[in-house]
């Protein structure tokens, strides 16, 4: 154990060996030089590593209802049909007609429960105020403020929606029902804030600032597009709206009321009602354009089933009536 107290062979361990063996260690050691160890290959450059071609597979198609979309039981979709496909060929011309009616007053009815959304704040003001009034003033007019701003809200929510086309069927998902939105409530806010500055101004005796429509296509396209509302008065003549033209279809009789309710409007009170108006035709036109394209296609199937000789008592009762007078 001499090793372990520093002794002169610790290093290799020679001193803890017998005499005899260090002597024969010592004559059958090799002798010569000692022979070198091969050196350490140098690394070879990595080279770039280019991705491997991918190739598209030219398999059969699998519908997303699929779980194995790589092609696996591909054949047991081949006559797959979606659920919404089936109902829709099972719909008489009375069901699909049923069903643009109720679509149109669905949305009239989301637009109400939007415009409550966007006004919640208005909504809970006047709330409390009939709970329980703060001051004498509130509890002598009932609120009358509080409510006044409410329905404001209420009514100017509403037409910006109807303005930017919430009131259409066309199809959307709920992200795109969102962002209409959130850009109404963002227009209303820059009307608030227009008409703040426009009130202040009036106050300190100074010329009110004149601002473009809250519903023009700069302003919506800067809703749209997420950039913050603002306030920034406008110098020249505000750009007309092309899409005014649509108030020539409005039949005569009906144009003279509304003209002469707008009468008694202010000019950025009718900015926002032609603007509301003009998208309700837009969802009527589009509501008698899928009412027409029904009736077109239910033409179409009835005159089939009388070239097939498989007419039903419905379909000769309407040909007598003359609605296949060209059939």
């Amino acid at each position: 154990m001499g090793w372990l107290w520093g002794s002169s062979d610790s290093s290799s361990g020679k001193g803890a060996l017998d005499p005899s063996l260090q002597d024969f260690l010592s004559k059958e050691a090799p002798t010569g030089p000692k022979p070198s160890l091969p050196s350490k290959p140098a690394e070879k450059p990595k080279e770039a590593e280019q991705p491997a071609p991918q190739h598209v597979s030219e398999g059969p198609f699998v519908p997303p209802q699929s779980q194995f979309q790589d092609g696996r039981y591909a054949h047991l979709w081949k006559g797959y049909v979606p659920q919404n496909d089936l109902e829709n060929r099972a719909k008489t011309e009375q069901d699909k007609l049923k069903d643009i009616v109720d679509g149109f007053n669905d949305r009239k009815a989301e637009i109400g429960r939007i415009a409550l959304e966007n006004c919640a704040l208005e909504y809970m003001e006047q709330f409390e105020c009939f709970r329980a009034p703060k001051t004498y003033w509130q509890t002598a007019t009932l609120c009358t403020a509080e409510s006044k701003k409410f329905n404001r809200c209420y009514d100017m929510q509403s037409k910006f929606l109807k303005a930017l086309g919430y009131l259409t069927l066309d199809v959307r998902s709920p992200e795109d029902s969102e962002r209409i939105q959130m850009h109404a409530d963002k227009l209303y806010q820059q009307m608030i804030e227009q008409e703040a500055a426009i009130e202040k101004a009036k106050d300190e005796g100074r010329e009110p600032p004149k601002y473009e429509s809250v519903l023009s296509k700069q302003n919506i396209a800067r809703a749209m597009s997420g950039q913050p509302s603002s306030a920034t008065p406008v110098t020249g003549n505000p750009q007309p709206d092309d899409t005014q033209d649509l108030w020539r279809l409005v039949k005569p009789d009906s144009r003279a009321k509304y003209e002469a309710l707008l009468a008694k409007m202010t000019p950025a009170e009718q900015d926002i009602e032609k603007a509301a108006l003009v998208g309700e035709i837009q969802a009527n036109l589009g509501r008698a354009k899928q009412v027409q394209d029904t009736f077109i296609e239910e033409r179409i199937n009835r005159m089939k089933r009388r070239e097939a000789g498989q007419s039903t008592i419905g379909d000769t009762i309407k040909r007598l009536w003359g609605w296949d007078r060209n059939a």
